[in-house]
């Protein structure tokens, strides 16, 4: 295992894609959370710390798609390029190589979503620099929770691309089949009004905007921490559907 993890290890960094997204969904949140501060600079009435923070966290709706594309290509890009062939011939247990992806994906995810996270938050509280508006500080456990949970949440959302990847095997169907799962569940819970909350409580995009990346979540929807939970449980339902497709089919 720890040679297989080496050498996705070694993938991983040798792609320019995967610098490309990382960089794309760090910079995409902290223009995002610069944006909002700098909206609120002339705000009429002067905004709340929970406004400022829960808007410059709102980025996330793009980096979720960066990482998440990250995830698929992780395993889609071995099979456009005819190179898992040479992969599954070096390791022959399939299971292993899947493992060794989520292991190095889902830590370099982590990573880069926890620091995607502070960079929408750094980006809103130095914009707002200056002025009468209050800050956000860290040592407040529901900002920090918000923050922290935000990139937990970017980081499970890549963890779902590498099991979609693995279902799906074609990066443009793959990442296609990411997005839908990220916003045609939300569009179908907004047609239900008010009582669409029962559902709209396990759909990612609504848990991610009303309960995760908030300081106060929602009322009739799942707390922050649970809801990253559901995450890792859809991203393990996926890897765990293209394991068993990925020991089933052909290379």
């Amino acid at each position: 295992m720890r040679n297989v993890v080496r050498m996705e290890l070694i993938k991983l960094r040798s792609v320019r894609s995967t610098w490309w997204l990382a960089i794309a969904a760090v910079l995409s949140m902290a223009a995002v959370g610069a944006g909002v501060g700098l909206g609120y600079r002339s705000h009429t009435p002067v905004a709340t710390a929970a406004q400022i923070l829960d808007n410059s966290l709102g980025g996330a709706i793009v980096a979720q798609l960066l990482l998440g594309a990250l995830g698929v290509l992780t395993v889609t890009g071995e099979y456009g390029m005819g190179m898992i062939r040479s992969t599954f011939a070096a390791v022959p247990r399939r299971g292993i190589v899947l493992a060794a992806k989520v292991a190095v994906c889902g830590g370099a995810a982590l990573a880069v979503g926890l620091a995607a996270s502070f960079a929408g938050y750094l980006g809103g509280q130095l914009a707002i620099r200056g002025t009468a508006i209050p800050a956000a500080s860290l040592g407040d456990p529901a900002i920090l929770r918000a923050v922290v949970l935000t990139g937990a949440y970017l980081g499970a959302t890549t963890l779902i691309g590498v099991g979609i990847g693995a279902i799906v095997r074609h990066s443009g169907g793959a990442i296609g089949t990411l997005f839908g799962l990220m916003f045609v569940p939300m569009i179908v819970a907004g047609l239900f009004g008010e009582s669409g909350i029962a559902v709209g409580r396990f759909v990612p995009l609504l848990m991610l905007l009303n309960s995760v990346a908030v300081t106060s979540p929602v009322p009739g929807l799942f707390a922050g921490w649970i809801c990253v939970l559901l995450m890792c449980g859809y991203a393990a339902v996926a890897v765990l559907c293209g394991g068993v497709l990925l020991r089933r089919r052909d290379a």
